[in-house]
């Protein structure tokens, strides 16, 4: 046995082949520069072809030294035809085949030949014949294939494409030149791999792999001659007949991915059924899978481009449509007698013979009665189907591509399970993942050929789902690319369908779903809120909502991490929430203001359809309240704006106030945050207010009260909220005075209570503002209208409030605080507070100049001493009369 040589050994062999091939060429063109030299050249070039029949280098390198001979050659073929009839082609066609060697001989003899074919009156036919005869003496399979390769590329300018019977040729003797070429070609191809010791075997398939170009370019170049007829009566079967002959994985997978990809697409249209029936005869190793998928993608792509243009409303109305029919045959079918339970084991898988119309437009079944004993449903159905085909998208009517493939993806599974137990575990077995992906591109065509017909997707879902559940026990099944094809699948509608609610007329939709792993249902229902918001769907109907929040269910619940507590904690098992997760949150949240019907009372039945499902989530409606309360107040306007034309708005508007009041305590309840919380109540006040509901007003209030006393305690945070309750109560108008008088008392007092020196004092000048309404112009108020005021309980504030200022330790800190009083004191006297007099003004300047003088100017004086000056500016442009700037 011959030792394999090194890669060393190869690298030389080839640079030694190499350096003969450019001096032989160098020799070669140097002859052919020279009259009558024409022997000389042919001998230079029989020498440097001659480097073509070693049989030590790697598929690479024997590509780098073809080429270089093939250069050298490309001279002799221009000279050769430049030069007749002085060297006739006939003579030196002759004359070449008389070289030592057969490979350079027959290298020669092509470029001898192919030229000759190309000068007028050759016989064509003849030539072309013996040179594939005389190409047989080749049988070693890399020196045959490059020779092969070699007669394919010098002919492929000269084969003949007329129809006459003459010498000169025909199409057909063309078409058989290069189908002959490519079966020689394969059978060399496939006997490389049984050459050499088996332990080499994987170095052989990867060479393989390096020479498949060469095969496959005599199929690119069948593609360009024949037409449809000559591809569906002789071509294809003659290239099917070879690659399943041939017995050969890598060729079978790879050949027919090339006749998938170099033939026209209506070539495929017309020969689908043999061309899917070949699949069935291949070697049980062969991923049929790829093939399969990759004929549907193609298909699915040109039925997409080849698609009549139609706007948006009429794809939308047939989508309309399609649904509307869905859903009135789901509802008779659950009106109907259930069928009788299905065995298994006994039964094949539902097939489209079962549910899909037959080409005459009706089923097997036999139709007695007629059209006229069809229900409206029916009928519309038959309407629909024939519209849809007489648009046509790219595909000839009587091509029924989608049933084609579906019963074809169904025999693959079974038949590959078959032969699976009868061949003792030889064969192939398609996995789950194989068969989810071939579902995937099942779905893709169908959503792009036939858009309107949803059943043929559902079927799709259908089939998925009960292969799922036979593969539930399969480690398999939540293998990547099985969850990648399932989750592209359950995407696929939602990315193709114009309207996201076609969804709901899919009854298998939900279920294939609801038995997914947690990450395939979250990316699913994040790509369909993301698609709601994208678009800004409104989502105008209860069923639609339940709908919607069935598919992004697993957002609302799940996915929540719980951080282990310390044994009687308060808080113990608190579910903590990730960025994604709080993300996901928000697009809920913004969901929310997407729900809308210009019917108040089924717009607040959405609104409590979402709410009632968001609660479900647990501490997650801290995210979601918030939303459903800005959603409510909305609709309280609403309600506000039929006060004279509805009859019921009162009594709907106090429900809506009470459901948003059970909304917030159940988030202070269940969840705390308290102080967003607060500022709810304290939002919903407001609005109930300017609605004209007191009481429901007086409960807002009351409530953000006793969240303020049962869960505030930071001092920073209760004078925040102090202010917020403050200003909310100024902009009330509708309150008794009891009960104002009560709620602004309680502000008050909250204000004075509060730990900090400062902060009380500003609560309680804050506070004056009470008992001081003043106009708001966005209400139509002015000067005229009539307003809560009480100067002296405006002036009591001031004063306690100069009280708690005085007794502040900090001189900078208690003159900062005088000189904000002092800006109160000038905003009540400019509004003309009879209560707030000169002498209070003057009072406070001198208190204010007597506390800066008697203080060294530091850093911390700065700020109020220019805050000081400010106002003093401020009040000289008033022109108060009796007012002292100037302490002397």
């Amino acid at each position: 046995m011959t030792t394999p040589i090194t890669t060393e050994e190869s690298a030389q062999l080839l640079a030694d082949a190499l350096a003969v091939v450019r001096q032989q060429a160098a020799l070669m063109r140097r002859a052919l520069e020279t009259p009558g030299k024409l022997m000389d050249a042919l001998k230079c070039s029989s020498t440097l072809v001659s480097e073509l029949r070693t049989g030590s280098l790697s598929p690479k390198q024997y590509y780098e030294l073809y080429m270089a001979v093939f250069d050298a050659l490309r001279h002799l073929s221009a000279y050769l035809r430049e030069s007749h009839p002085v060297n006739h082609l006939a003579d030196l066609y002759e004359l070449v085949q008389y070289a030592g060697n057969i490979v350079p001989r027959l290298y020669l003899m092509i470029t001898v030949g192919t030229v000759y074919m190309g000068i007028e009156d050759a016989p064509v036919k003849e030539i072309m014949k013996d040179m594939m005869e005389m190409s047989r003496g080749v049988q070693h399979p890399m020196r045959g294939l490059f020779l092969r390769y070699y007669l394919s590329g010098q002919s492929r300018d000269y084969l003949p494409t007329g129809s006459g019977d003459g010498p000169e040729g025909n199409l057909q003797d063309s078409i058989s030149f290069v189908l002959t070429n490519f079966v020689e070609m394969n059978k060399l191809w496939v006997r490389l791999q049984h050459q050499g010791h088996s332990r080499e075997r994987d170095k052989r398939t990867q060479e393989r792999k390096e020479l498949q170009l060469l095969v496959g370019y005599n199929l690119e170049r069948l593609s360009q001659l024949v037409d449809l007829e000559a591809y569906k009566n002789g071509v294809l079967g003659s290239l099917l007949e070879q690659v399943v002959q041939c017995r050969d994985v890598l060729a079978q997978e790879y050949l027919l991915e090339v006749i998938t990809q170099v033939f026209p697409d209506e070539f495929h249209l017309h020969t689908l059924d043999q061309f899917l029936s070949a699949t069935a005869r291949l070697n049980p190793n062969v991923n049929v899978k790829a093939i399969v998928i990759g004929i549907m993608d193609r298909l699915s792509n040109y039925a997409a481009r080849e698609a009549v243009s139609e706007s948006l409303e009429e794809k939308q109305r047939k989508e309309l449509d399609a649904a509307l029919k869905m859903l009135d045959k789901m509802k008779l079918s659950k009106e109907s007698s259930p069928p009788p339970p299905i065995d298994k084991e006994n039964n094949p898988p539902k097939t489209l013979a079962d549910d899909v119309p037959k080409e005459n437009g009706h089923s097997e079944e036999p139709d007695e009665a007629g059209d006229s004993a069809k229900s409206p449903v029916e009928l519309e159905k038959k309407a629909v189907t024939v519209s849809v085909e007489g648009k046509p998208r790219g595909i000839p009517e009587d091509v029924r591509l989608y049933e084609i493939f579906y019963d074809q993806v169904v025999k693959l599974v079974n038949s590959r399970r078959w032969r699976l137990g009868l061949s003792g575990g030889k064969a192939q077995n398609l996995l789950i993942q194989d068969i989810t992906a071939l579902l995937v591109s099942l779905a893709n065509l169908a959503l792009n050929i036939y858009p309107e017909r949803l059943d043929y997707v559902d079927q799709v879902l259908s089939y998925t789902n009960q292969k799922v559940t036979e593969m539930a026990n399969s480690p398999d099944l939540h293998s990547p690319a099985c969850q990648k094809s399932i989750l592209s699948l359950l995407q696929a509608p939602v990315k193709s369908y114009i309207s996201l609610f076609t969804i709901f007329a899919l009854p298998n939709y939900l279920p294939l779903l609801h038995g997914q792993t947690y990450p395939t249902r979250r990316a699913v229902a994040g790509s369909v809120i993301q698609t709601i918001l994208k678009n800004s769907i409104k989502i105008t109907q209860p069923e639609h909502a339940e709908g919607i929040l069935e598919l992004v269910e697993v957002l609302i619940k799940e996915g929540a991490q719980q951080q282990v507590g310390y044994p009687g904690s308060g808080r113990r098992g608190r579910e903590m929430e990730t960025e994604e997760t709080v993300e996901e949150q928000g697009w809920l949240a913004r969901m929310v203001h997407l729900l809308y019907n210009e019917n108040n009372d089924v717009q607040f039945k959405l609104i409590q359809i979402t709410a009632k499902v968001f609660a479900e989530g647990g501490d997650r409606i801290k995210y979601t309240t918030p939303a459903i309360i800005t959603s409510s107040v909305k609709l309280s306007r609403r309600y506000k704006s039929q006060e004279h034309t509805s009859e019921t708005w009162q009594t709907m508007s106090t429900s809506l106030y009470r459901f948003m009041l059970q909304t917030l305590k159940a988030l202070y309840s269940r969840v705390g945050c308290a102080d967003l919380c607060l500022r709810l109540f304290v939002f919903c006040g407001q609005v109930a207010d300017q609605n004209g509901f007191e009481e429901v007003a007086y409960e807002y209030f009351a409530q953000a009260f006793a969240i303020y006393e049962e869960a505030i305690s930071d001092s920073r945070a209760q004078f925040q909220a102090v202010c917020v309750i403050a200003s909310a109560l100024h902009s009330t108008r509708n309150f008794g005075k009891e009960n104002y008088d009560t709620l602004i008392t309680k502000c008050a007092l909250h204000g004075s209570k509060l730990l900090k020196k400062p902060d009380q004092c500003r609560a309680v000048y804050l506070a004056s503002h009470l008992w001081w309404a003043t106009e708001i112009p966005a209400r139509n108020e002015d000067d005229k209208t009539p307003l809560y005021r009480d100067g002296k309980r405006v002036l009591e504030c001031l004063q306690r409030a100069l009280r708690v200022a005085d007794a502040c330790m900090d001189t900078a800190v208690s003159v900062e605080l005088f000189v904000e009083i002092l800006n109160r004191y000038v905003y009540y006297f400019d509004r003309q507070n009879e209560a707030v007099t000169v002498k209070y003004l003057n009072g406070l300047i001198e208190l204010i100049h007597s506390n800066s003088h008697n203080n060294p100017e530091s850093s911390a004086t700065e700020g109020p001493r220019k805050h000081f000056e400010r106002t003093l500016e401020y009040i000289r442009s008033r022109e108060f009369d009796g007012v002292v700037l100037d302490i002397k």
